[in-house]
C-alpha cells in the first residue's frame, strides 16, 4: 500500500493507506471522518490515476484472501456497518488498529454510487462505453447484475450526489456559492456538453443520465470541485449573524406612553 497524506478538517493532514492494485483503502480509527473535502478530492483523484481497463475479468490480479493488519499482523474481520444508506462490509482489525475498504465499498457507504438502470446501459451500450466494476475493474459482460469476476454489484457514481458532497458546506448545511462564482462543471458523456450535477438531474440538451461508468470520468468535476474548495478556504468567512436582545415590556409603545403620561 502507499501511503497518501491528505487534508483534515483541522487544517493538518492524515496518513491514509491506498493499495491501486488492489484498488483497497485503509483507515487508521478515525481518519476516514477527519478527512475534509479537499482531502476527499485527492483520494478520489488518486483512486482514479491508477485505474486499470482489464478486458477480461482473467487479468485482474486476484486480492489477498485473508488480508492482515497492517500495524498488528492480525486477520482482519469482516463487519457490517449500518449507515443511512443501508449495511455495507468492510474489514477492520479486531484490536481497533482500523480498517478496510474496497473503492466501491468507500464510495457505496456513503451513497456515492447507485445501480445501473437499463435506458442508461443501453444508452452506454449505444455509445460504445464499457462498464467496468468500480470494485476490481474487471469489464461487465452483457446485462449482468454482477461483476463476474468478484461478485460485486455493477455500481456507477452518482454524480449529483458527489457533487452536493464535495461542495462547501454553511453552517445551516447549505451549499455555500462559490467565493468567485465558479460552478462545477462536468461534461455530459452523452453529448459533451458542460453542465453542473448539483443543478440538474440530466443532460438539459439531450436528457441523458448524470452518471459516471468509471471513477476516472470524475476527473473534470474534481478538478472544478478543488477549485472551488480553495477559493472558499482563502475568502473570509462571512459574519454570523448575532439574534436581537429579548425585548421587555418597558420596550413597548404603551410603556411609551404610560411613561409620557405619568403625573411625576
Amino acid at each position: 500500500m502507499a501511503p497518501l497524506q491528505l487534508r483534515a478538517h483541522t487544517g493538518r493532514q492524515v496518513q491514509v493507506d491506498h493499495c491501486a492494485t488492489c484498488r483497497l483503502v485503509w483507515f487508521d480509527t478515525l481518519e476516514s471522518v477527519q478527512l475534509a473535502g479537499l482531502g476527499w478530492v485527492e483520494l478520489l483523484r488518486e483512486m482514479s490515476r491508477d485505474e486499470t481497463r482489464p478486458s477480461s475479468s482473467s487479468s485482474v490480479p486476484p486480492r489477498p484472501a485473508n488480508p492482515g493488519c497492517p500495524v498488528c499482523g492480525e486477520p482482519l474481520k469482516t463487519v457490517r456497518n449500518l449507515t443511512r444508506w443501508g449495511r455495507f462490509p468492510m474489514q477492520e482489525c479486531p484490536a481497533g488498529h482500523g480498517h478496510l475498504h474496497t473503492d466501491a465499498g468507500l464510495l457505496a457507504e456513503r451513497g456515492l454510487v447507485r445501480t445501473l438502470l437499463p435506458p442508461e446501459r443501453e444508452a452506454l451500450r449505444t455509445q460504445r462505453r464499457a462498464l467496468h466494476c468500480l470494485s476490481c475493474g474487471a469489464r461487465a459482460e452483457g446485462d449482468a447484475d454482477a461483476c463476474a469476476w468478484c461478485a460485486t454489484p455493477l455500481l456507477v457514481v452518482d454524480l449529483p450526489r458527489l457533487g452536493h458532497a464535495l461542495r462547501q458546506r454553511g453552517a445551516g448545511g447549505g451549499a455555500t456559492p462559490p467565493a468567485d462564482g465558479v460552478a462545477l462543471r462536468w461534461p455530459c458523456h452523452a453529448c459533451g456538453t458542460t453542465l453542473d450535477p448539483t443543478r440538474a438531474p440530466a443532460c438539459p440538451q439531450c436528457g441523458a443520465g448524470l452518471l459516471a461508468p468509471a471513477i476516472s470520468d470524475l476527473l473534470p468535476l474534481l478538478a472544478t470541485a478543488e477549485h472551488e474548495l480553495r477559493a472558499a478556504a482563502n475568502h473570509p468567512p462571512r459574519p454570523k449573524r448575532t439574534a436581537p436582545a429579548p425585548r421587555s415590556w418597558r420596550d413597548t409603545q404603551l410603556a411609551r406612553l404610560w411613561r409620557f403620561f405619568r403625573p411625576d
